[in-house]
């Protein structure tokens, strides 16, 4: 009992000697500020002017991301502040209408992440230039987000991947250019269509000076991971005592390495070397797949994670969490699959 004891004790004082990662920024992702619009992808009103009033309330700095991101790499930024920065995906209206007013009247600013196409399209689901212009006009950033938000991770068959490779980059390149011609030069930050990707598109990005941003879960720091993690919070994502969680969280203090998220028909268990994350041994670490909790493993001085139940078609993600040293604080990342028919077809969306 007493070696049981001691054993406990000193892989817990291991565990909480575990050091947090300095400048740890935490990025949220919404798409819809409505009620109306498919509820995965929306925030209600109220939850969303919640979202803020808890940061308001709780300390919170709310920060420019390029401005940010620039200060954590000189080495500039606070440490241990709280800071969190507000995304938008898809340039919906209701950005403009819901969010916008309430952003502005605290005077924080926020990233909207365009995919030039939809602009000004008839109907007035999407924002106009005019509208993206008195954002910007009032602090927020404009970024990239495709032209058309296409699915570049489904590569034609009948396609190469050099050439689908250089077809996405060059697509990234001329929403850069519109963004630019109607709006001032702006952040070559890109956010991936759905979050979806496979590792040489990535790499491409990063190759013409893009910073890259997916749909997955996890606080950011130092050196910056190659697909940077934003908290959906449409959809049952959305409520207020996860969101009070989530803000907290910190990074791994490792930089989670590329991997590809693509599974063909065969691969239904994928499995994940988490060393990268910085961690040497799996005690106090969680981690949970779509199917319920999933033991990490030691495995030839590996940490390896691996669901136990098939995943199904669609996008899914292995969440990963540690308890700080710091209460109610806790590390987060998680990593993106994108599951295909046992045919090797694509999935729909919802």
């Amino acid at each position: 009992m007493i070696t049981t004891y001691r054993v406990m004790l000193i892989s817990a004082l291991l565990f909480c000697l575990m050091p947090n990662s300095g400048h740890a920024l935490v990025i949220l992702q919404y798409h819809h500020i409505a009620t109306d619009t498919p509820f995965s992808t929306s925030t209600k009103p109220e939850i969303f002017a919640a979202h803020l009033e808890h940061l308001a309330q709780s300390g919170f700095k709310v920060v420019a991301l390029s401005e940010h991101l620039a200060q954590s790499k000189a080495g500039d930024a606070e440490a241990n502040a709280l800071e969190v920065a507000i995304t938008f995906d898809d340039a919906y209206r209701s950005i403009f209408t819901e969010a916008f007013p309430l952003l502005r009247a605290r005077g924080w600013p926020f990233t909207i992440f365009v995919a030039t196409d939809l602009v000004g399209r008839p109907g007035g689901r999407y924002l106009a230039w005019d509208e993206l212009k008195a954002m910007k006009a009032e602090g927020a950033e404009i970024a990239n987000h495709s032209t058309g938000h296409q699915h570049w991770a489904r590569k034609p068959s009948n396609t190469t991947n050099d050439a689908w490779s250089d077809e996405f980059v060059q697509d990234a390149l001329r929403a850069q250019e519109t963004l630019d011609a109607h709006l001032g030069v702006g952040p070559k930050h890109y956010a991936l269509p759905y979050g979806e990707y496979y590792p040489a598109l990535v790499t491409q990005l990063q190759a013409e000076g893009f910073l890259v941003f997916g749909q997955h879960s996890g606080a950011v720091s130092m050196p910056l991971p190659p697909v940077i993690p934003r908290y959906p919070m449409g959809g049952p994502y959305a409520g207020l005592d996860s969101f009070k969680t989530k803000v907290l969280t910190l990074a791994f203090p490792g930089a989670p390495s590329l991997h590809n998220p693509i599974l063909t028909g065969l691969e239904t268990k994928p499995m994940i070397n988490a060393t990268a994350l910085g961690l040497t041994r799996v005690t106090g670490l969680n981690c949970f797949g779509p199917d319920g909790a999933i033991e990490p493993k030691a495995e030839n001085r590996a940490i390896v994670i691996q669901a136990t139940a098939p995943l199904k078609p669609g996008r899914a993600r292995y969440n990963c969490t540690r308890l700080s040293n710091e209460p109610g604080r806790f590390y987060w990342h998680s990593y993106f699959w994108m599951k295909q028919h046992s045919d090797n077809t694509w999935y729909e969306e919802p």
